[in-house]
C-alpha cells in the first residue's frame, strides 16, 4: 500500500514538473500531440522554433519590436487538416478571438512573447500575445480591429 501510494504522489509530482510551465495548448483537430487532448508548448520550445520578428504600431503600447512564432507555423508543427477554416485563441480570463486559417496563411499574424528581445511581462499581455502586422498590412484592421490584439493567450484550438 505505502509504494502504490508513493508512487502514486511521485506521478503527480512529475507531471506537475513536466506541464508546470506550459504556456500554450494546441486543441482541436491536430494530429501531433504530447497530451491527451492536444499539444502543450512551453515558452521554451516556442522560442526554439523558426520566429517572425517585426516593428508594428501596437494600438496600445505604440511602436513595439516583436518576436514571436506565426500561426500558421504553429499550426504546420502540430499538423492540421487542410479544409480546417478558423483557429480560436483562448487567453487565460477566458475571452475567446477567432483568425481564419486563410487569414494566418496570408499575414504573418503571431502569436509575441517578447518585445525587443525581452519577454512580454504580464502586464503587456505576456507571455503570449496575438499581435497583427497593421504597419505592413494595414488593411488587416478592418478584418480584425484592436480589439482584437488578444493578451495572455494560453490554447489555440483548430476547427471546421
Amino acid at each position: 500500500m505505502k509504494k502504490q501510494v508513493f508512487l502514486i504522489v511521485l506521478i503527480a509530482l512529475c507531471t506537475g514538473v513536466l506541464f508546470a510551465d506550459t504556456v500554450l495548448t494546441a486543441k482541436g483537430i491536430i494530429a501531433l500531440k504530447n497530451t491527451e487532448d492536444g499539444y502543450a508548448f512551453t515558452l521554451e520550445e516556442l522560442k526554439k522554433m523558426a520566429g517572425t520578428t517585426y516593428v508594428v504600431q501596437d494600438p496600445w503600447m505604440g511602436e513595439c519590436f516583436y518576436q514571436g512564432i506565426s500561426l500558421i507555423d504553429l499550426l504546420n508543427y502540430v499538423g492540421y487538416p487542410t479544409n480546417a477554416k478558423k483557429i480560436i485563441l483562448v487567453c487565460s480570463d477566458k475571452k475567446e478571438f477567432t483568425v481564419t486559417v486563410n487569414d494566418a496563411k496570408l499575414y504573418p499574424i503571431i502569436l509575441a512573447y517578447a518585445n525587443k528581445g525581452k519577454d512580454l511581462p504580464q502586464n503587456q499581455g505576456g507571455p503570449l500575445k496575438l499581435v497583427f502586422p497593421v504597419t505592413t498590412y494595414p488593411e488587416i484592421e478592418k478584418i480584425y480591429p484592436k480589439e482584437n490584439w488578444a493578451w495572455w493567450v494560453i490554447e489555440i484550438r483548430v476547427e471546421m
